[in-house]
């Protein structure tokens, strides 16, 4: 088995930070169709959920990194 595999803490990370960007990815189709349809209210709600997710992202984007530099994996 894959040693970068075998441990749950580095996959928990890989996958928050994956949840994180694939629901910006989300949020930015929804954000860019509001925009479309003139939807500004709904445009700047959208704006803030980008927002809190995107310091999601970064915080799991740096624990991960951070738990590659202590443990090596």
């Amino acid at each position: 088995m894959n040693e970068l595999a075998e441990c749950p803490r580095r996959e928990a990370l890989v996958d928050e930070t994956q949840e994180a960007l694939m629901k910006l990815a989300d949020l930015a189709r929804r954000q860019a169709e509001a925009l479309r349809a003139g939807s500004d209210n709904l445009v700047m709600a959208i704006d803030h959920e980008i927002e809190n997710t995107l310091g999601a992202k970064e915080r799991a984007l740096g624990a991960l990194r951070e738990h590659r530099q202590q443990h090596g994996c």
